[in-house]
């Protein structure tokens, strides 16, 4: 392996995707903040297996597979993101008052910070899958 064959924007996208899943996604008031691994484990999962497959994918400079788990990433973590929305829109629908169900569901934040490094970090991995060097 040469370095000059490593996809350095590939491998930095896929560290950073894998570091910021550990970091706080969401913030529920008494219960605290939650990252990856609390919210769905199943997502978590697939996002670090593809995650990782990315980083492989990278240091051996295999472009298309790199482009592949870097769109599949990106798929998730909007798919989790999406899931987390209604879940929190939906989950105190119970409460007959509807000013005080909408304030409960603002109650929850979001890390905004923590989803942009992660994108930020997919942007790198399909970004970073330019053509295969074969030298």
């Amino acid at each position: 392996m040469n370095l000059k064959n490593v996809n350095i924007a590939g491998a930095l996208g896929a560290v950073v995707v894998i570091v910021a899943g550990f970091f706080p996604l969401l913030h529920l008031p008494i219960v605290g903040n939650w990252n990856y691994w609390n919210i769905d484990i199943t997502l978590a999962s697939l996002v670090y297996l593809f995650a990782v497959l990315s980083l492989i994918a990278a240091i051996l400079n295999k472009s298309r597979m790199l482009k592949f788990c870097g769109w599949a990433v990106w798929f998730l973590v909007v798919l989790t993101l999406a899931g987390i929305w209604f879940k929190v829109d939906s989950a105190f629908s119970f409460i007959p008052l509807k000013k005080l169900a909408r304030f409960a569901g603002k109650m929850v934040e979001y890390q905004w910070y923590t989803w942009l490094v992660i994108f930020l970090g997919v942007f790198f991995i399909i970004t970073g899958a330019g053509k295969e060097n074969r030298e």
